[in-house]
């Protein structure tokens, strides 16, 4: 690709400020705030796993911007109002990497023709507005899809997969488990098990599997076991549920471990009770 070639990425957090960097190498890179959030040439960087500093053009999502290529890097509860925008930003497919599950339901129509979900296992933290830390992890694309060909020039590790669909039960499977018991106790990935939270972690697992479809079941919670294993194991980065609360905004439970809500409340009582503590800490937080 050549750097006369441009991508809009919506979201101007921790994900969408470490993308923007790694993007930056070959193509022109906007990146879409909430309106409000400012406008003009911003410098940003990024250390850790994912290196690299750039200039790249802030927008609000209140503008008309057109570009070659479409990323969304949002909270799951904002697709709801940025999805019209975003496909209207770009004639090709959008690149979702919002974290969780149901997101079809956000996306309208639009989710199986003009949208290409792909998967983060890479960390990322906002130091500043305009600097970001990031952690080792893979960005797991569709092979042969857009993400493919959009991210294989930058920094970022891309694992192409035949088997999105089981890659995305997995990665929602174990963001449910961690997720919302380091939000809840505070504590850091690897410290969960020393913190005797072994039964919780177990016990939510097992719960959980069963609204994974039955034909992706078995590998989906396969993959998820191996993934959860090692954050809990040599992890040392805080969730971004945990941040979330810390920082007063809102979380994702409900497309992660509330998602239960979708099924009958009685069959997950183990998720029933860690997404209404997690709500109440938001409650607490933000008064809503």
């Amino acid at each position: 690709m050549q750097k006369n070639r441009s991508v809009i990425i919506w979201g101007d957090g921790a994900v969408g400020k470490g993308l923007a960097v790694a993007l930056s190498r070959h193509l022109k890179v906007l990146i879409a705030g909430p309106q409000g959030s400012g406008r003009g040439s911003i410098k940003l960087a990024s250390s850790g796993a994912f290196s690299g500093k750039c200039v790249i053009e802030k927008v609000e999502s209140c503008d008309r911007i057109h570009c070659d290529y479409c990323i969304v890097a949002l909270k799951a509860y904002d697709l709801a109002y940025a999805a019209k925008p975003a496909l209207d930003s770009s004639d090709d497919r959008c690149i979702c990497l919002t974290n969780g599950m149901g997101l079809e339901e956000e996306w309208g129509e639009s989710w199986g023709d003009r949208v290409e979900p792909a998967v983060l296992t890479a960390g990322f933290h906002l130091l500043d507005r305009f600097s970001v830390e990031t952690t080792e992890g893979d960005l797991i694309v569709s092979s042969g899809g857009r993400a493919e060909q959009l991210f294989r020039e930058s920094s970022m590790h891309v694992v192409p997969t035949f088997d999105m669909e089981i890659i995305r039960w997995s990665k929602w499977l174990t963001n449910s488990v961690i997720n919302p018991l380091g939000a809840l106790s505070g504590l850091r990935n690897n410290q969960l098990l020393k913190a005797g939270l072994g039964i919780v972690i177990d016990t939510l697992f097992t719960e959980l599997s069963r609204m994974i479809p039955e034909v992706l079941r078995d590998a989906a919670a396969s993959k998820a076991r191996e993934i959860l294993d090692f954050l809990l194991e040599s992890q040392p980065n805080r969730c971004s549920m945990l941040q979330d609360i810390l920082s007063g905004r809102r979380t994702e439970i409900d497309f992660l471990t509330g998602l239960y809500e979708k099924k009958l409340r009685e069959k997950f009582p183990t998720a029933a009770m860690v997404t209404d503590l997690v709500n109440s800490r938001v409650y607490q937080s933000t008064g809503q």
